[in-house]
């Protein structure tokens, strides 16, 4: 129900500002790349083996959707709506063994809301985002069902960044996204309990298209 109020408020605040002056409507798409930070996780022992859990490798994921904007003179506020996939690797290093890598994927609905400056064409934005969860892939979930938490309601981050308009149509956009929610507490392992403090960021290239 959450999300549902979420995605309908967002809805309506872009509807709402295609009245207002000076607005702009646009598509948009991208690629990111993103990493689970997470601090190390070491000796876990599940009673056959002992294993340590490590920040892996980046995946790259992507995004489409919906960008407005509304200029204030050099000013502007931008909300955009959007499907994204994003998430990372987290290494399983077993001791006197074959590491693994392990992957947790997130498909989301991304509602940033920008706020920024433009010089001439160019443009300096930053702003709030909020995530609502569709779907996942979390292999981590071999390791302990207490991982459904990593996956779970919706989360809060930030998006800031540069971007660029040209010939009044096009607009390319660079960003960086960090998270301000916990994406899970702790998990257990043979009765052991861990800390884990997943915080996916991700670095957003996107090119986006005003009607």
């Amino acid at each position: 129900m959450k999300k549902i109020a979420f995605i309908s408020i967002a809805v309506l605040f872009l509807s709402l500002s295609a009245q207002a002056q000076l607005f702009q409507f646009g598509i948009k798409g991208g690629i990111n790349f993103s990493t689970l930070q997470m601090d190390d996780i070491k000796g876990i022992s599940d009673g056959s083996q002992v294993y340590d859990l490590v920040t892996g490798e980046s995946v790259t994921g992507y995004q489409v959707g919906l960008m407005s904007r509304v200029n204030v003179a050099m000013f502007f506020v931008q909300p955009e709506l959007y499907f994204n996939t994003t998430g990372g690797m987290v290494e399983q290093v077993v001791q006197n063994g074959a590491n693994e890598l392990l992957e947790v994927k997130f498909n989301r609905i991304d509602i940033p809301l920008l706020v920024g400056v433009k010089v001439g064409p160019a443009r300096i934005n930053a702003g709030p985002v909020g995530s609502a969860m569709i779907n996942s892939v979390n292999e981590l979930k071999s390791i302990s069902q207490d991982l459904e938490t990593l996956t779970g309601g919706l989360t809060w981050g930030y998006q800031a960044g540069v971007g660029i308009d040209l010939f009044k149509k096009l607009a390319i956009d660079l960003r960086y996204e960090g998270s301000l929610s916990k994406y899970g507490d702790s998990f257990t392992v043979n009765g052991a309990d861990y800390a884990l403090d997943a915080r996916p960021t991700q670095v957003i290239f996107t090119v986006g298209y005003w009607f």
